[in-house]
C-alpha cells in the first residue's frame, strides 16, 4: 500500500491515473495528458517515458487497471469494498466537497482537484450551473426526441391511412375485374346457348325437310310401283283381252312423264351458309381475345445471352444484352435458318425453361437477315455445346421454333424446314411466348400486340428450352429489351 501512489501515478501529472490508456510500448498514462503530449508531434508519437516512438497513434483503455486503483484508493481509506455502485458524498481522494463539474473530463472535483495540474487548464463549472446546462441541453433534445416522435406517428397514421387506402383500391379492382369477366362469362354462355339454340331450330328444320321430302317421294314412289305393276299385269293378259282399250292404256302411258319434286336442301344450304358468315366475326373477336390471352399470360423473364454458345462470326455485348454480326465479312449462302451443317450464326440464353408460361421482347435492327425463337437438344443426340466448334441449334441435333427475316421475307424456321410467312410489316420489336406445357411458342408485333405466328403444339418431353437467336449480315443486330 506504501508503494501504491507511485505505482499508480501518471507519470505527467503524476496524480493517480485518470481514464488510464496504454500505449504502443506498454506504459500508462492518463488520456488527457497523453492527448495533450501529442497534440502537436513533430516525428512519430514518442513515449514520454522510455522514448520509444511509434508512427501511429495507438490509445487503449486500461479499464482493468482503472477498476484496481478504485480498489486500491477504497482500501488506502480503509473502506470496505462493496458495489462500487452507490454515490459518494465528496472528493475519494481529498475527502472534499464535490462542488465543480470539469466539462474536458466529464468528472465532479472538489476544491483541491480544481487547482491540481491535470484540470487546471481545463473549463470548470459549479454543479447547479453544470447541471443546469446539460438539463437544458437535454431538454432541447428532449423536445426534438418528441416532436421527431410525434412525426413519426402522423406519418405512420398517414402511412397506414394510404396502405388501407390502397387496399381498397385493389380490392376494388379485383371486384371489377370479377365482374367483368363474370359478365364476360355469362355473355359467352347467353351467346353459346343462343348459337346453339339456332342451331338446333335450323337442324330441327332440317329434320322436318327431310321428313317430308321423303314421304312425298316415297307416295310416289309407290305410285309408280302400283303403275309398274298393273302394266306387267296387262301384258300377262290374253290377245284378245290385251288388244282391249289398248289405245287408252297407251295414252296414259303418254301422259306418264316424271317430273321430280324441287329439293329444299338448296335453301337449307343457303340458311347454313348465312349462318356461318354470322359465326365468322365473332369467331376472329374469339381469335383475337385468345392472342391477347397468348400475349398479357406470360410471365416476362429476363434473358442474358451465353457467349459459350455464341458462333464464332457473331459479337455478344459483355453484359449478354445483345448480339450482332462481327465483321463486314459477305455471309455465304442466301439466309438464315434451318441448315442441317450446323453452320448457323446463333447463340443461345442461358435462362432455361422447364415449365410456366414465360415471353421475353427483342429489339431487330432493320438491316440484315435475323431470327429468334427456343431450341431443345434432341434426346440421345449427344450433340456439343453450341459455339464450340461441333454442332450448334439448327443441325438435326437441335430441334428450333422460330421466326426470321432473311432478304426481305419472313419465315418461320424448324431444325428441317422454312415456311414462308405472308407478307407482313416488319416489326422493331417482338415477343416471344412459350407455353411449355401446352407445348406452344408464339410470336408477337409487340408494339401493335399483335399475333405474327404460333407453331402448332409440341411435346418437349420434360427437356430444357433456351432463347435462340440468329443474326447474319452486315448491320443486323438483335438487343434483349429489359
Amino acid at each position: 500500500m506504501d508503494a501504491l501512489p507511485a505505482e499508480a501515478s501518471c507519470p505527467i501529472c503524476l496524480e493517480y491515473f485518470r481514464d488510464p490508456v496504454s500505449i504502443h510500448c506498454g506504459h500508462h498514462f492518463c488520456r488527457s495528458c497523453i492527448e495533450r503530449c501529442w497534440e502537436w508531434p513533430t516525428a512519430g508519437f514518442a513515449c514520454p517515458r522510455c522514448r520509444d516512438t511509434a508512427p501511429q497513434r495507438s490509445l487503449r483503455p486500461s479499464r482493468e487497471l482503472e477498476r484496481v486503483l478504485e480498489i486500491a484508493r477504497r482500501l488506502s481509506r480503509g473502506e470496505a469494498l462493496g458495489s462500487g455502485d452507490e454515490e459518494e458524498e465528496g472528493c475519494r481522494r481529498h475527502r472534499e466537497p464535490l462542488e465543480v463539474f470539469c466539462k474536458e473530463d466529464g468528472a465532479l472535483l472538489c476544491a483541491i482537484c480544481r487547482e491540481s495540474r491535470a484540470h487546471r487548464a481545463h473549463t470548470v463549472l459549479p454543479v447547479p450551473e453544470a447541471v443546469r446546462e446539460f438539463k437544458e441541453q437535454i431538454q432541447a433534445r428532449l423536445q426534438t426526441l418528441k416532436d421527431d416522435r410525434e412525426k413519426l406517428l402522423e406519418f405512420r397514421e398517414a402511412e397506414m391511412r394510404r396502405n388501407w387506402e390502397y387496399l381498397e383500391k385493389t380490392e376494388a379492382e379485383r371486384q371489377r375485374i370479377l365482374s367483368q369477366f363474370q359478365g364476360l362469362r355469362l355473355s359467352l354462355e347467353e351467346l353459346s346457348r343462343h348459337l346453339l339454340a339456332r342451331l338446333g331450330d335450323l337442324e330441327s328444320d332440317i329434320g322436318k325437310v327431310q321428313e317430308e321430302n321423303v314421304t312425298s317421294l316415297t307416295k310416289e314412289i309407290s305410285r309408280l310401283d302400283t303403275c309398274v305393276q298393273e302394266l306387267e299385269e296387262k301384258c300377262q293378259q290374253p290377245a284378245r283381252t290385251f288388244l282391249q282399250d289398248i289405245s287408252g292404256t297407251l295414252t296414259s302411258l303418254g301422259e306418264e312423264n316424271l317430273q321430280l319434286p324441287p329439293s329444299p336442301l338448296p335453301e337449307l344450304e343457303k340458311k347454313i351458309h348465312h349462318f356461318r358468315e354470322e359465326n365468322i366475326l365473332l369467331e376472329e373477336t374469339l381469335r383475337s381475345f385468345q392472342d391477347i390471352l397468348m400475349f398479357e399470360l406470360p410471365e416476362k423473364m429476363t434473358v442474358t445471352l451465353d457467349p459459350g454458345t455464341a458462333h464464332p462470326q457473331l459479337l455478344v455485348a459483355p453484359d449478354g444484352s445483345s448480339v450482332s454480326w462481327k465483321s463486314a465479312q459477305e455471309p455465304p449462302g442466301d439466309g438464315a435458318g434451318a441448315g442441317p451443317a450446323g453452320t448457323d450464326p446463333s447463340v443461345l440464353g442461358r435462362e432455361g425453361v422447364t415449365a410456366g408460361r414465360r415471353c421475353w421482347d427483342v429489339q431487330v435492327a432493320p438491316a440484315g437477315s435475323w431470327a429468334l425463337g427456343v431450341a431443345r437438344e434432341s434426346l440421345g443426340s449427344g450433340a456439343e455445346t453450341p459455339g464450340s466448334g461441333a454442332e450448334t441449334p439448327g443441325s438435326p441435333e437441335w430441334e428450333l421454333w422460330s421466326m426470321g427475316l432473311c432478304q426481305g421475307q419472313f419465315w418461320a424456321l424448324t431444325a428441317l424446314e422454312r415456311i414462308p410467312l405472308f407478307p407482313i410489316r416488319a416489326p422493331s420489336r417482338v415477343r416471344v411466348a412459350l407455353d411449355y406445357e401446352r407445348g406452344q411458342v408464339a410470336f408477337f408485333d409487340a408494339d401493335k400486340r399483335s399475333l405474327i405466328f404460333a407453331f402448332p403444339a409440341a411435346s418437349f418431353k420434360g427437356q430444357s428450352i433456351h432463347p435462340w437467336f440468329l443474326v447474319w449480315g452486315e448491320g443486323s443486330r438483335i438487343t434483349l429489351c429489359p
